[in-house]
């Protein structure tokens, strides 16, 4: 029986090189964004249009993937965005908008997925946070204040759950070249060719779920080997 994987914002960046990893090892991947990819073409990749701030949204993408599948082995819990200002100069919007997706959306996420991992009395969850969940980065407070609120629940659902032997995961990675650092007000400090990829944070993301059943990499934090400006 093929093993399901849902991975949220797999339309791109990190999201989809997951869901490129996984479907490599077999998987079948259900790609919950609020855009469809359009770069993969596999019998086993299965695209549900999901605004993950949406609970509506979230409940009928469970939903989706129980009837057709039965199950859940795997949630990672990918999407989210940043937008960049120094606090004083921020907007009450972007905080709200930054929080519905990075952290709401991961609850959610986790809420509705959880009960049939608990069911099945086995799964995998990956929350992807970032070096900025454990450190403060200037012009990115909001942004940094999501990422560590998603740590803190990743660590509490973790000791929730291992009991059910779900394995809760937290992805920290460093620097990744991503549209991410398209945005306005990013700041990258090496040049984007020495910084992770895609594929290196997927590469973690996939070791995590193919451990064996009884270990449990709860966080794992990826850096760039050799950056350099």
């Amino acid at each position: 029986m093929k093993k399901i994987a849902v991975i949220t914002g797999a339309s791109k960046g990190i999201g989809l090189s997951c869901a490129k990893a996984f479907l490599k090892k077999g998987f079948i991947v259900v790609d919950a964004s609020r855009t469809e990819a359009g770069k993969i073409k596999n019998k086993n990749y299965m695209y549900v249009k999901t605004d993950i701030s949406k609970e509506k949204d979230v409940k009928v993408l469970i939903e989706k993937v129980i009837d057709r599948f039965g199950r859940i082995d795997v949630l990672i819990c990918n999407a989210g965005f940043g937008k960049f200002a120094n606090l004083v100069d921020s907007k009450t919007k972007d905080f709200d908008s930054m929080f519905a997706v990075n952290v709401k959306g991961v609850y959610l996420s986790c809420r509705y997925a959880l009960p049939h991992m608990l069911e099945q009395k086995s799964g995998t969850i990956i929350i992807v946070s970032s070096i900025a969940g454990k450190n403060g980065v200037a012009s990115a407070s909001i942004y940094s204040a999501t990422k560590h609120a998603v740590i803190g629940l990743a660590s509490s659902l973790m000791a929730e759950v291992r009991k059910d032997n779900v394995r809760v995961v937290t992805v920290c990675p460093g620097s990744v070249d991503t549209n991410f650092f398209d945005q306005p007000g990013t700041i990258l400090n090496s040049r984007r060719e020495t910084i992770l990829s895609p594929d290196d944070v997927a590469a973690a993301c996939l070791l995590a779920v193919e451990l064996p059943q009884n270990a449990l990499m709860n966080e794992i934090e990826i850096r760039p080997l050799m950056p350099s400006k």
